[in-house]
């Protein structure tokens, strides 16, 4: 007798016991079964005679009361520029960060919150909304995103109130602006606050020397503490790209001063995001220092050096005289 393998005998047995359940249930149809004689079939009379019952009553929808119109935005303002403008004599704005306002007829339904949507015209950046809480009989200003827009890009932005019982959106009409250009653009900054304290532009190339040792400081911060560690999959994918980021930095610092020894000085270009990014890393491990040395009084170092490497960065870099990025001092 042929071997039949684990699989076909599954098969074979489930065959058997549906021809065994056949031969014992008895047979029933599965035709449609047809109602009595002007009897209702899902709201449909049916009949193959005169009908005697009376037709299907009409549907009750159940009410949901006035539907009030949505609330008309009035008021628009950019940057305190009043109306609503579109093409060449769109207003110019000087700032990253223009303020956009609404107030709306008071002869309408009031919103309990607005939402307001801008978009770069070129399509150089995502539509952005935000949204905020409405004082009654006041207007409301909107400020863009903390990183701010991009100089030299124009932009437009629409406003809209919600209501519970809004029948549509309520969207305004678009209104247009333009951000001037040469403003410092801060809409790519990666640690915006560091950028902003140390006041670089993220985009500029900055030399700055130092002495090897203090170099040696801030690679030992860029370090990951688990580098040469092999990490598990549970670590997210944002700290992977921070990690790999500092990795890249310090990969930049280590070739500009790669045979030069403790005693001499080296000059580092990096660009002012990378030195924000630098810094703060800095500032974080004499944080570290600082706290350890407060709960250890026996232990045999501080922060001080690594801020005095944190305070002369940041003077080649313009910035103020004792940065804390973060960290009290």
């Amino acid at each position: 007798m042929p071997m039949i393998n684990r699989r076909g005998r599954r098969f074979l047995t489930a065959g058997v016991m549906l021809a065994v359940t056949a031969a014992v249930l008895p047979g029933r149809s599965y035709g449609s079964a047809q109602p009595p004689v002007g009897h209702t079939w899902g709201c449909f009379v049916v009949a193959s005679g005169p009908a005697t019952d009376p037709p299907c009553p009409e549907p009750i929808m159940p009410s949901r009361g006035p539907v009030s119109p949505p609330p008309r935005p009035t008021g628009l303002a950019t940057d305190g520029v009043p109306g609503c403008v579109t093409g060449p004599a769109r207003p110019v704005v000087g700032t990253t960060r223009p303020s956009l306002s609404v107030s709306f007829a008071p002869d309408g339904p009031q919103p309990t919150e607005v939402t307001v949507e801008h978009e770069s015209l070129d399509g150089s950046e995502e539509p952005y909304q935000s949204s905020a809480p409405v004082e009654p009989g006041k207007p409301v200003v909107l400020e863009a995103d903390e990183e701010g827009l991009a100089p030299g890009v124009s932009y437009r932005w629409r406003v809209t109130g919600t209501s519970a019982d809004a029948a549509e959106p309520g969207w305004s009409p678009w209104c247009e602006f333009t951000v001037v250009a040469g403003l410092l653009d801060l809409s790519a900054a990666t640690d915006l606050d560091a950028v902003r304290e140390l006041g670089v532009d993220p985009a500029r190339r900055y030399p700055v020397t130092l002495p090897v040792r203090q170099w040696r400081l801030l690679l030992d911060a860029l370090t990951p503490p688990d580098e040469g560690v092999t990490l598990d999959d549970e670590f997210d994918d944002g700290a992977d790209v921070v990690t790999e980021r500092l990795r890249g930095i310090g990969a930049g610092v280590r070739a500009q001063i790669a045979g030069r020894s403790t005693g001499q000085v080296a000059t580092v270009t990096l660009t002012g995001d990378e030195w924000a990014s630098a810094a703060m890393e800095l500032a974080m491990m004499a944080g570290v220092w600082d706290e350890t040395a407060e709960e250890d009084p026996e232990a045999d170092e501080d922060g001080a050096t690594r801020w005095a490497a944190v305070d002369r960065l940041s003077a080649a870099l313009g910035g103020p005289a004792h940065p804390g990025l973060g960290h009290d001092r």
